[in-house]
């Protein structure tokens, strides 16, 4: 007999499809610049919401937030700092600029939470703590 047995050609196949993919993907996400992750939150906040705020330090806060398509997170940490990219206020709906003071949902490793590109306006935090905001 001459040539290889089926099996070897089967495998042989699919490693190069494989190969063909992996490449066709690696390819794909070069593409993707990092203002895609804006519109993501930018449209991903419209169903949100926030259902208790508790202050915990100066620059961290405890959020319980909820959305029906991204899950929910109760006693979330949200951290200060100033905004990487613009964005809206998860509390308010107000516009966030580039460089304001926001909070941001905390976390460590790889796994980001869902609403890790979320932010809520220093200012309107503080406003909402002294009771001249309700939460959406």
């Amino acid at each position: 007999m001459c040539g290889l047995d089926p099996w070897s050609q089967i495998i042989g196949r699919l490693n190069a499809h494989w190969h063909e993919t992996a490449s066709a993907v690696y390819q794909a996400s070069r593409r993707r610049e990092r203002p895609s992750r804006t519109v993501v939150a930018h449209t991903a906040l419209r169903n949100s919401t926030i259902r208790s705020i508790e202050w915990q330090t100066d620059t961290t806060v405890l959020v319980s937030w909820s959305d029906a398509t991204r899950g929910s997170y109760l006693d979330q940490t949200w951290r200060a700092g100033y905004a990487r990219v613009r964005g809206v206020c998860a509390l308010s709906g107000m516009s966030v600029k580039r460089g304001d003071v926001v909070f941001r949902p905390f976390h460590r490793g790889a796994a980001a939470p869902s609403n890790a590109f979320d932010m809520i306006l220093a200012s309107v935090l503080t406003r909402y703590s002294e009771g001249q905001l309700v939460p959406t």
